[in-house]
């Protein structure tokens, strides 16, 4: 189980893109999931926040500092992956699948020989009529 409440952080946008959405949001959760703190990050406070993770405009979604959606998602996906976070389960959507086992390396094929001509051998494109030519 977790020590600590849960922190939700919502994000607003530079733009001011979904502000009233990102507002409804925090203002829902906070009625709906009174165990898990909410806070909302607008205007200029949100710049630097939104570029520790690499984003240029928002709005989005950090739980527990991590970034879990970029923009606003529905509300059950929301309730969602607040749960899994809850119980520690790692984000399907953004989690590197296991890697399969690496089959050992095959050994290197033998080099062929390199076969000695056999002068009295006929060539290959000569006439029937024609005698082979030892090499000089």
């Amino acid at each position: 189980m977790r020590d600590a409440a849960m922190q939700v952080t919502f994000v607003g946008s530079v733009q001011g893109h979904q502000v009233e959405r990102v507002r409804e949001f925090a203002d829902r959760l906070r009625k709906a999931r009174s165990d898990v703190a909410v806070t909302v990050v607008e205007g200029d406070a949100a710049r630097p926040l939104l570029a520790q993770h690499k984003l240029a405009f928002g709005p989005a979604v950090l739980i527990d500092g991590r970034i879990e959606y970029v923009g606003i998602p529905r509300w059950r996906y929301l309730m969602e992956r607040i749960a899994q976070v809850g119980r520690g389960v790692v984000n399907p959507r953004t989690a590197a699948p296991p890697a399969p086992p690496t089959p050992p390396k095959p050994a290197a094929p033998a080099k062929p020989s390199v076969a000695t001509p056999n002068p009295t051998a006929p060539l290959a494109n000569s006439h029937p009529s024609t005698k082979p030519t030892p090499p000089a």
